[in-house]
């Protein structure tokens, strides 16, 4: 028998749960007229479609079957208790339209997930009576104590009547425990960078990251044959490179703060020529420089006087220096009447010769 074949031989086989079998005759009134339906301990596995004809169906019975799911029950809003224990529910979606639900007897079944049940439990504003034991879902942590702070209207859960004392604890430790759990499902729901990318991106950032890898790799490779290539010289006895970019630059410093070098017409200058020889020669050769004239300091206001007025012709001729002279004022604030005593410079023009 072909795979197909065989599923749909044991589709046939599969017991579905109708609810004519509950009353006396298969007609329209009756079942219109119909309240309670006893479907209990029959070994199905679905529900029939005709559910739909029972709208004043009040009290169901679905103990002791092998259902994995409610389904074929979004007419019957006026449901309003329902056992359901001894089966294979993992979920309990099928009676979200039961608006006046009073009783849930859901034990030993396959319930999971206690933030997924808590959010289908708090539609029912009417709801007295709830049976979850022998599910994993009530084997999570402080199941019972979130179920009375989500679920405030049930009095009798899992057998036990909920007491006042559970239900301070429980307006005391749940409500840090959702903080927690939020925090952490907003951790766990952080996208990576690259969830967005389209498979295209996706493709061109890992060819890229390939090839910053290999170039990495060719370039660690490079330098480990340099590295190779100056020991083998050196284990040749072949002589050091010389220096001499670092007497260059040690010349062209000992010029630039002693004084400005006169340079020759070919363009190099003594203080080039002495360092380079000096840095040869050694530090025993170097011989001790006079100190210019010419410093890049600049000289006192009273200096520059001084030199120009011994220059030849210089007193017969009247020249004018600007000289920045330090003038004290006195400020007074408008706020406050304090007295502030400000220095500024001030330009002035001083004649000298003639």
């Amino acid at each position: 028998m072909a795979p197909g074949e065989r599923e749909g031989a044991l589709a046939k086989l599969a017991v579905a749960l109708d609810p004519y079998t509950c009353i006396a005759k298969r007609t329209q009134k009756y079942a219109s007229e119909c309240v309670e339906a006893y479907l209990a301990n029959q070994g199905a596995e679905t529900f029939a479609d005709c559910f739909r004809e029972f709208q004043n169906l009040e009290v169901v019975w679905f103990s002791g079957n092998r259902l994995s799911r409610i389904e074929h029950l979004e007419e019957n809003f006026r449901i309003r208790e329902v056992y359901i224990q001894d089966n294979r529910l993992v979920s309990l979606t099928g009676i979200k339209s039961f608006t006046f639900l009073r009783v849930l007897l859901a034990s030993n079944n396959q319930l999971r997930n206690l933030d997924k049940q808590l959010a289908l439990l708090t539609r029912f504003a009417f709801l007295k009576k709830l049976d979850l034991f022998d599910n994993p879902v009530a084997e999570e942590p402080d199941y019972r104590l979130r179920i009375i702070y989500n679920v405030p209207q049930v009095e009798l859960l899992d057998r036990h009547a909920v007491k006042v004392p559970e239900r301070l604890k429980a307006d005391e430790v749940v409500p840090n425990l959702d903080k927690v759990n939020m925090g952490k499902m907003e951790q766990c729901k952080r996208k990576p960078p690259w969830a967005d990318h389209s498979k295209i991106e996706q493709s061109c950032f890992r060819l890229a990251k390939e090839i910053a890898a290999r170039r990495r790799r060719e370039e660690d490779s490079a330098l480990n044959r340099s590295f190779i290539t100056s020991n083998v010289l050196a284990d040749f006895g072949a002589p050091p490179p010389q220096a001499r970019t670092l007497c260059e630059a040690r010349a062209r410093w000992q010029r630039e703060m002693a004084c400005p070098a006169t340079e020759d017409p070919d363009g190099s200058s003594a203080a080039d020529d002495h360092a380079a020889a000096a840095c040869k020669k050694g530090p025993a050769a170097r011989t001790p420089r006079p100190k210019p004239r010419n410093s890049r300091r600049p000289e006192a206001f009273a200096q520059t006087v001084a030199r120009h007025l011994s220059k030849p012709g210089a007193k017969a001729r009247c020249d004018l220096f600007a000289h920045s002279w330090p003038v004290s004022r006195r400020e007074v604030d408008e706020l406050t009447d304090k007295v502030a005593i400000k220095t500024a410079l001030e330009d002035r023009m001083l004649a000298l010769g003639g």
